[in-house]
């Protein structure tokens, strides 16, 4: 909840220009209201306003003139009228109560306003550290940006030369070539995946993330992301498979970047999985949505960091073999500018199971699922999981 503005002005016109105008007003009732009718109007109760005005606008010396002028005010109605004397004792001591409250109220404002413009000079500091942190997270995304597009054309050099050397040693007697134009192939594509992650992440955290939406079929994305790994599954001795039941209907996605999401929830479970394991790919439907599951027979998540698992950086503190921790965290972003849900289950050294939806093509449940902005939680009971 904001606190209202304060009040006190930095110019001493306004700020003792309102104590005088405060006082002025009490003097000229003083002297035009009948000394009959002084006692039956609540002259005394705004005298206390017109100190409190001045209070709140000047501070406090503002406000103890005003005081001090409404004071006299007050002695021109007391006995005898309109004579600035005092004959008893009564009439003394309710002069000195009056300004005392006066000086109170005075004292009270100025604390006030002091306070009010000690948070008011609070939030703007913090809006102003806000604006400078924004600032600067603009300016490392943009030369993180710069940096990897700079970086992807060398490597896409490297990797085209690095297939033409396979491609010529596998006609001839050059196995050893072509085994090491293969490691440098599949580091190059590594490395472009690293890359791919940096900038998305730049495009995530700037809002910039746009989607080139289409139907699409959710079986042939299933197997060109099946056979895009099969390579590194059969090195691995992992079991790839991929199922779908006949008759999917096409979602509205962009294919590409579902097909992102695809790979790093694969490559995932490449990494997580021991030799001899199984992932499967499935997909199928569930309402008006597709939803697309990638199991494997892992290692599994421990449950106290199940719920960080979609979390920036969280893959690179599960294990330490080179990644950035960025796909779960990609993959999510992606998935909810679909307007879909992801989520993840696990048993430690059962496996894991990460899902995720995608609207089908002129469904209407697909306005009903959660807007982009929305968080996905890990493992949550809202049924948005498959086993």
């Amino acid at each position: 909840m904001s606190s209202p503005p304060a009040r006190i002005s930095s110019s001493p016109a306004i700020r003792y220009g309102t104590a005088l105008i405060s006082g002025a007003i009490a003097l000229l009732l003083a002297a035009e209201v009948p000394a009959g009718m002084a006692l039956k109007l609540p002259l005394v109760m705004l005298y206390a306003v017109l100190i409190v005005a001045s209070a709140w606008v000047g501070g406090l010396w503002p406000g103890l003139i005003a005081t001090v002028l409404c004071t006299m005010g007050a002695v021109y109605w007391i006995e005898p009228y309109r004579v600035f004397r005092l004959s008893h004792p009564a009439d003394i001591i309710g002069v000195v109560l009056f300004l005392l409250m006066g000086a109170a109220l005075s004292a009270l404002g100025e604390s006030v306003v002091r306070s009010i413009r000690a948070e008011r000079a609070s939030r703007e500091l913090a809006e102003r550290a806000a604006a400078a942190e924004r600032s600067a997270g603009q300016l490392r995304e943009h030369m993180l940006a710069m940096v990897a597009h700079d970086l992807r054309d060398p490597l896409g050099v490297i990797d085209m030369n690095a297939a033409l050397i396979a491609r010529a040693s596998a006609a001839g007697a050059g196995a050893e070539i072509s085994r090491r134009a293969a490691v440098v192939h599949r580091t190059v594509q590594r490395m472009n995946r690293l890359l791919r992650s940096l900038l998305d992440t730049a495009l995530i955290d700037s809002g910039g993330m746009s989607l080139d939406l289409a139907a699409g079929s959710a079986a042939a994305l299933l197997v060109e992301a099946v056979e895009a790994h099969a390579d590194d599954a059969e090195a691995k001795s992992i079991q790839l498979r991929h199922e779908a039941p006949a008759g999917l209907p096409p979602m509205l996605c962009d294919r590409d970047r579902i097909l992102q999401v695809l790979t790093n929830l694969i490559v995932n479970a490449l990494k997580f999985t021991p030799p001899g394991g199984k992932i499967a790919v499935r997909a199928g439907v569930s309402g008006g949505v597709v939803r697309f599951s990638v199991t494997d027979t892992g290692l599994g998540i421990d449950p106290g960091r199940l719920p960080r698992i979609f979390d920036r950086y969280f893959g690179e503190r599960r294990k330490r073999d080179g990644g950035l921790g960025l796909g779960l965290f990609i993959a999510k972003a992606i998935v909810e500018a679909h307007h879909g849900t992801i989520g993840a289950e696990s048993r430690v050294g059962e496996g894991s199971s990460f899902s995720f939806t995608v609207p089908i093509a002129g469904a209407a449940g697909a306005a009903e699922q959660p807007s982009a902005g929305e968080p996905a939680t890990a493992a949550s009971a809202n049924g948005s999981l498959t086993a």
